[in-house]
């Protein structure tokens, strides 16, 4: 058995954010379409001696104790395999912004998951990986699987689509934070007129299309959003040629969508000196990946 191994934990976009319902457990459902992205958070897992989970964390606003989405994936995982385990340390070094919608905290989550299975050699499914991702977080799913995907449900019912290529995104966050849960609040005191063309990106996923990919981004969220900022960086996007600019999951990153790495990387040097987190980025087709053993 492996004492230690180190994965990349792919962040997300979302390309198409569409919430449809609310079930009686107040958790709403969604019919999205969600795609990685090559910034990654690395993640590092070993077993150690003493009981006990130690997380570290280069960002000192991500906590390190039974709040961290990690450490629950800990305790998921051996109260689901009935494993009695020594310790396990996982180190975190952040590239995915926090409260941005990207998934960052989700992505680690799902690479422990990974690394926990690999390392105790449980042979759990993808499917079973899933099932315990879901109780932890509704995007958890989607980072164990990776690439681009329809995500149902509250992320549990994945279907997935053919991956995008071709393109490249230039991401940024504006300092604002926005709070999902008030996000999803507000969402429910509004009448939203403006529908999503799911079946529309759905087939120009199909074919490769990427000028009507960009013509279907839509997120429901941006409406109860509702920032001067998100607006802000979205027309900056336009206006340095992205074919499309939205923002992604309940915020505050917003993407452009194009072309070509050119056009992309001059939209990036053009906001750079506005945001801390400018990026250009490409699809990836994984969640998570596998780095080494044994470091």
């Amino acid at each position: 058995m492996s004492d230690s191994i180190a994965l990349k934990a792919y962040g997300k976009l979302n390309l198409l954010l569409d919430i449809v319902g609310k079930r009686h457990d107040g958790y709403h459902t969604l019919k999205s379409v969600f795609q990685s992205v090559s910034v990654y958070d690395l993640v590092e897992v070993e077993l150690i001696d003493n009981k006990e989970i130690v997380i570290e964390c280069d960002d000192e606003s991500v906590p390190t104790d039974n709040r961290n989405l990690v450490w629950k994936a800990c305790d998921a995982f051996f109260e689901s395999t009935g494993i009695d385990f020594n310790g396990v340390k996982i180190t975190i070094e952040k590239n995915i912004p926090s409260m941005a919608g990207m998934a960052g905290g989700s992505a680690d989550c799902a690479a422990t998951l990974v690394a926990l299975n690999v390392l105790f050699e449980t042979n759990l499914s993808e499917t079973q990986l899933c099932d315990i991702g879901e109780k932890l977080g509704a995007d958890v799913p989607f980072c164990i699987v990776g690439g681009t995907v329809l995500c149902e449900g509250i992320g549990e019912i994945l279907t997935p689509l053919p991956d995008l290529e071709d393109c490249y995104f230039t991401v940024a966050k504006p300092e604002v934070s926005i709070s999902t849960p008030e996000c999803y609040k507000k969402f429910d005191n509004m009448i939203i007129t403006e529908k999503p063309k799911t079946d529309d990106m759905i087939a120009s996923l199909v074919v490769g299309d990427i000028k009507g990919v960009a013509d279907c981004l839509y997120n429901s969220l941006e409406y109860p959003a509702d920032c001067d900022e998100i607006r802000c960086l979205k027309e900056k996007m336009l206006e340095n040629d992205a074919l499309g600019s939205m923002m992604t999951g309940s915020g505050s990153a917003v993407f452009g969508i194009f072309d070509n790495k050119r056009d992309a990387k001059k939209c990036a040097k053009e906001l750079e000196d506005d945001y801390s987190f400018c990026k250009v980025v490409k699809p990836v087709s994984a969640g998570v990946e596998i780095l080494d053993y044994n470091l």
